[in-house]
C-alpha cells in the first residue's frame, strides 16, 4: 500500500517551496492598457489540492499586469507545482484572465486564477474585460507518424513505452502534465510474488496461491485470465524494471499490522529505493532508445478509419495547437477519473469523500468508449482516512508529513478508539485502523463520514503518552507528545471538531442524535470495563479508554480516495474489447484505464497491488502492441 510518499496529487517527490516571478511586461498581444487598474502590489491566497495558493500580482503605472509571483509550495511539484507559474505567465504575456486551467492540474490552476482575479479586482481592474481579452494566437498545428503512440506517462504507460523501444519501434509518449510519473510516482512499491529478491530474503512464494486469494478476496468477480497473467509476469517485470535503473528493496517490517501473519500481503511489497530516480534512468533510457516524449500535450480523441481499426490520436499542445499522431498501435494509460467529482461522488454515493488521487478525468475512458470500448469496472480507490479538512505538507526530503497533516491529533486518528455514524452509532470493528483499506471501507459504510468520540481524560492520556498501538499505515502518525486537548479545541475552533459539557450537548453541537450517542457510549463503556467487544469483536487490548469523563469531543474523519482503479474490457493482453468481446484492431488499454483485475470498490489488502498492475500492465501492452506491429508489417 501506499505510505508517507503518499501526497495529493498527490503525492509526491521533493518539497516545493515555488516561488516564482514573472516579469513580462505589457503584452505584445493587447498593447492597450488596463487604465483602471491602480499601480502597486496586490496579495491574494486560494486554497489549492494540497494547501494555500499565495499570489502577488503588481500593476504597473499603465494599469498593465507587470509580474505575477506565486507560492504553491504545498502543491505537488511536478504537477499544481509547475502549473501554478504556467498559468501566471499565460496571464501576464496575454493581459487576459480568459485562459484556460492547466491540463492534470485543474484545481491548483483553478486557485491560482481565483486569487489573480481577487487580486486585481483588490486593485480596480476591469475584470470583465480582462476575461474578454483575446489570446496569443494558437500554435501550429503538427503531424507525425509512429510505429506506437503511448497516452500517459505514468507508470503503465512508461512500461508500455519501454517494452516498445526496445523491440526497435519508433515510440512516442504524450502527458498532460509536465512531468512523469502520475499515481505510480506517488506510490512506494510493488506486489509482486515470484523474485530473486524475495528468495533471498528467505521467502519462496506461490503465483497459484496469490492468485487464488486475489479471486477469492474479489469473489470471483475479476477476470481470472487477467489475475494470473499479471501475477504470473509481475516478478519478471520487477527485475526487467531493475535493468531500466529501478531499485527495489524487501521491506523488514509491515507498517500495516493487520498485515503481520500473512507474508503474501505484505513481503511481496517489492519498495522502491528512489522513485523519482527511477523515472529519470527510465526516461533517459527512452532517450537513448530514440522514443519521442511529449509533456503537456492532452489527448483528445482516439482515431479509427473506416474497417473500425484504429490508426492513431490526436491531442491538444500546451500552445493550443493540435498534435495529430498516426500509429499502428495505440496505447492509452491515462490513468482514470479521480478529478471528476460528480462521477466519483455517485460512484461512491457519496460527496463527502476526499481525494487525494491524480488529477484524471477519465478521458481516456471517455475516448475509448467513443470508438466501441466500454467501462467495465472502473471505481474510486478507497485508501485510509484523514481529518476532514485536512492538508498535506511535506518536510525538507518531500516526505509527506504524517496523517496527511502536521499535527500530533493523528495519533488519535489512527488508534482503534470509539467511532460512530453520522447519528451517533457505533458502526465497525475499530481495529480496521491498521488496514489501510479496510479502514476506507469501513468508512464508506456510513458515507464516507464518521466521528472519533473521546473526552478529556483519554486525551490527557494521549499527551503523555497513549497506551493503544498507534498505526502507521497509510498516512502514518505524527508521534511527538503534546497537549492532545489543546489540539482538540483548536480542530473545534476550525470546524473540524465539536465539544459538549455533555454527551447531549456534544450531540446537539455535531449533529447527531442524543439518544443514540448516549446508548453507544453507555454499551462502549460497559464492554470497555469488561474487556470483551461482544458487537464486533475488537481485541481487548484496544478496549483502552471508556468516554465518560466531559468535556467529550466529536473528531470529524473522512475516508480518502486515490484516483480510480478498475477501467475498460481488455483482454489478458491488455487489448481493448467491445461489449460484445469483439477486438479492437490497434487498440491497448493499461494501468487505470484498463479493467478487469479488480472489482467492486473494495481494494484488495496487497501492498503495492496497484503499483504492480500498472507497471505489469503496461509492460504487457507494449509487447502486445510490438507482436501486433510486427503482424501488419
Amino acid at each position: 500500500m501506499i505510505r508517507k510518499k503518499l501526497s495529493m496529487l498527490l503525492a509526491t517527490t521533493l518539497v516545493f517551496a515555488m516561488s516564482t516571478s514573472l516579469f513580462v511586461g505589457c503584452s505584445s498581444n493587447n498593447n492597450s492598457s488596463n487604465s483602471t487598474a491602480k499601480a502597486g502590489k496586490y496579495t491574494a491566497t486560494e486554497k489549492g489540492f494540497g494547501g494555500d495558493v499565495t499570489v502577488n500580482v503588481t500593476i504597473a503605472e499603465n494599469g498593465n499586469i507587470e509580474s505575477i509571483d506565486v507560492t504553491a509550495d504545498s502543491e505537488t511539484p511536478d504537477i499544481g507545482g509547475k502549473a501554478a507559474p504556467q498559468l501566471a505567465e499565460t496571464i501576464v504575456t496575454n493581459q487576459s484572465l480568459a485562459v484556460d486551467t492547466v491540463s492534470g492540474a485543474t484545481v491548483t490552476s483553478t486557485a491560482v486564477l481565483t486569487a489573480i482575479t481577487n487580486a486585481l479586482t483588490e486593485a480596480g481592474a476591469d475584470i470583465d474585460a480582462l476575461k474578454n481579452a483575446e489570446t496569443a494566437k494558437k500554435g501550429e498545428n503538427e503531424e507525425a507518424t509512429v510505429d506506437v503512440v503511448v497516452v500517459g506517462a505514468g507508470g503503465s504507460g512508461t512500461a508500455a513505452a519501454l517494452a516498445a523501444a526496445e523491440a526497435g519501434l519508433n515510440v512516442m509518449v504524450i502527458e498532460k502534465t509536465a512531468s512523469a510519473g502520475g499515481n505510480t510516482k506517488i506510490s512506494s512499491g510493488f506486489f509482486a510474488v515470484d523474485t530473486e529478491l524475495l528468495k533471498e530474503d528467505g521467502h519462496d512464494l506461490s503465483v497459484d496461491k496469490a492468485v487464488q486469494d486475489l479471486m477469492e478476496f474479489n469473489q470471483y468477480l475479476s477476470n481470472g485470465t487477467i489475475v494470473r497473467k499479471i501475477v504470473e509476469n509481475a516478478g519478471d517485470t520487477v527485475e526487467w524494471l531493475q535493468g531500466y535503473g529501478v531499485d527495489f528493496y524487501i521491506p523488514e517490517t509491515t507498517t500495516q499490522l493487520a498485515h503481520e501473519d500473512d507474508v503474501y500481503k505484505w513481503k511481496t511489497y517489492h519498495k522502491y529505493k528512489d522513485n523519482a530516480a527511477a523515472y529519470e534512468n527510465m526516461y533517459a533510457n527512452l532517450d537513448t532508445m530514440g522514443a519521442d516524449v511529449r509533456y503537456n500535450t492532452s489527448l483528445e480523441s482516439i482515431i479509427k478509419n473506416d474497417e473500425g481499426v484504429v490508426t492513431g490520436i490526436t491531442a491538444t499542445k500546451a500552445d493550443g495547437g493540435t498534435l495529430t499522431v498516426n500509429a499502428k498501435a495505440t496505447i492509452i494509460a491515462t490513468g482514470g477519473y479521480g478529478a471528476d467529482a460528480e462521477k466519483t461522488a455517485k460512484a461512491l454515493n457519496s460527496e463527502l469523500f476526499n481525494s487525494l488521487g491524480m488529477p484524471n478525468a477519465g478521458e481516456g475512458i471517455e475516448a475509448i468508449e467513443a470508438v466501441g470500448g466500454y467501462d467495465l469496472d472502473a471505481t474510486p480507490l478507497l485508501h485510509a482516512c484523514q481529518f476532514a479538512a485536512s492538508e498535506v505538507k511535506q518536510d525538507s526530503a518531500g516526505e509527506n508529513l504524517a496523517g496527511f497533516s502536521d499535527t500530533s491529533l493523528t495519533q488519535v486518528l489512527n488508534t482503534p478508539l470509539l467511532w460512530v455514524d453520522q447519528t451517533g452509532s457505533r458502526f465497525t470493528n475499530e481495529d480496521v485502523v491498521y488496514d489501510t483499506a479496510f479502514w476506507a471501507n469501513a468508512a464508506y459504510t456510513v458515507g464516507g463520514k464518521y466521528y472519533i468520540i473521546v473526552d478529556e481524560a483519554t486525551l490527557k492520556s494521549f499527551s503523555e503518552g497513549t497506551k493503544l498501538t498507534v498505526s502507521q499505515a497509510g498516512p502514518g502518525a505524527k508521534m511527538d507528545l503534546d497537549d492532545f486537548i489543546a489540539l482538540a479545541d483548536a480542530s473545534v475552533e476550525a470546524g473540524t471538531a465539536f465539544k459538549g459539557a455533555t454527551l447531549e450537548e456534544l450531540a446537539e453541537a455535531a449533529g447527531m442524535d442524543a439518544e443514540d450517542l448516549k446508548a453507544t457510549v453507555e454499551r462502549y463503556n460497559t464492554m470497555v470495563k469488561k474487556g470483551e467487544d461482544t458487537d464486533f469483536g475488537k481485541a481487548s487490548e484496544s478496549l483502552a479508554y471508556s468516554v465518560e469523563s466531559g468535556n467529550f469531543y466529536a473528531l470529524d474523519v473522512r475516508g480518502v480516495f486515490l484516483g480510480t482503479i478498475g477501467g475498460v474490457k481488455v483482454d489478458e493482453n491488455m487489448q481493448v474489447m467491445t461489449d460484445n468481446y469483439e477486438f479492437i484492431p490497434g487498440l491497448y488499454a493499461a494501468g487505470a484505464t484498463a479493467g478487469g483485475y479488480y472489482t467492486g470498490v473494495g481494494y484488495p489488502p496487497y501492498e503495492g497491488l496497484a503499483s504492480g498492475f500498472a507497471y505489469t500492465s503496461g509492460r504487457i501492452a507494449g509487447m502486445s502492441a510490438v507482436d501486433y506491429v510486427n503482424s501488419i508489417k
